[in-house]
């Protein structure tokens, strides 16, 4: 029922993008209602991956007609150029009866992708096969979804702020992955993994930290040491503008 109500909403928005376009001004557009365009609901949306969806992320596509048969080449761009996903095909073919498709992007593993790491997908189409509304490109945010239990409290040290304070750690049930929450400042928590080789890795984070000059203060991984229940992370500070440099956080595990 969900999806039924969003393809009528998709084709409103195309078809109604006709009605608007097309008038008895000679200097204006006409379009052909004969042509078969193309749209995506939204510029955006927003993916949370699992273990059960099968390795895919769904992405529907429109068009503006249920008539005969259909297809349209699709490009997909990856953030830093990740080779993590791929299409499943470079082409979105519509059935007979039919005005939705879905796209879908494959990933090997979900293992394989970084704790707390937004992966940033766009999905795009020629524009001059785009509807009078234009939305010929969509940005897919992509994100593991885990579930956290707390399992004790320990003690974190922040070279960068000069400070030390008790610091509550989740783990995931799904995956060794860990979250330190509200670790610099509320709602931003540090999230990282540790393989079974002992090896860390950690995506680029907020850290919530708003600079009055520069914004928002983020943190990259760039290497890791861990001494029994000490981890310790040599984590750079950045910023749009720069780099604050590298400092040394360590979490101490109870």
């Amino acid at each position: 029922m969900k999806k039924y109500i969003f393809t009528l909403f998709a084709l409103a928005v195309i078809g109604l993008s006709f009605f608007c376009s097309c008038n008895t001004d000679a200097e204006k557009t006409l379009y052909d209602m004969n042509k078969t365009e193309y749209a995506f609901a939204s510029t955006l949306q927003k993916v949370e991956m699992l273990p059960t969806d099968g390795n895919q992320i769904i992405v529907p596509i429109y068009r503006n007609t249920t008539t005969g048969t259909s297809s349209i080449d699709i490009t997909l761009e990856t953030e830093n150029g990740t080779d993590l996903f791929s299409l499943a095909s470079t082409t979105a073919t519509f059935e007979d009866g039919k005005a939705t498709t879905d796209i879908i992007i494959n990933y090997s593993d979900i293992n394989v992708l970084a704790a707390g790491t937004v992966y940033k997908l766009t999905l795009s189409f020629a524009e001059e096969n785009a509807s009078p509304s234009n939305v010929n490109k969509i940005v897919v945010s992509a994100q593991r979804k885990l579930t956290f239990k707390q399992i004790g409290v320990g003690i974190f040290s922040s070279e960068f702020f000069g400070q030390s304070w008790e610091q509550p750690i989740e783990k995931a049930e799904e995956a060794n992955v860990y979250r330190l929450p509200d670790v610099y400042y509320s709602d931003y928590p540090l999230v990282f993994s540790v393989d079974e080789a002992g090896n860390i890795s950690m995506g680029d984070q907020e850290t919530g930290y708003v600079h009055s000059t520069y914004g928002m203060v983020n943190v990259r991984f760039v290497q890791s040491k861990i001494e029994g229940k000490t981890y310790m992370f040599a984590l750079k500070f950045y910023v749009s503008a720069g780099s604050f440099g590298t400092f040394v956080e360590t979490i101490e595990f109870p």
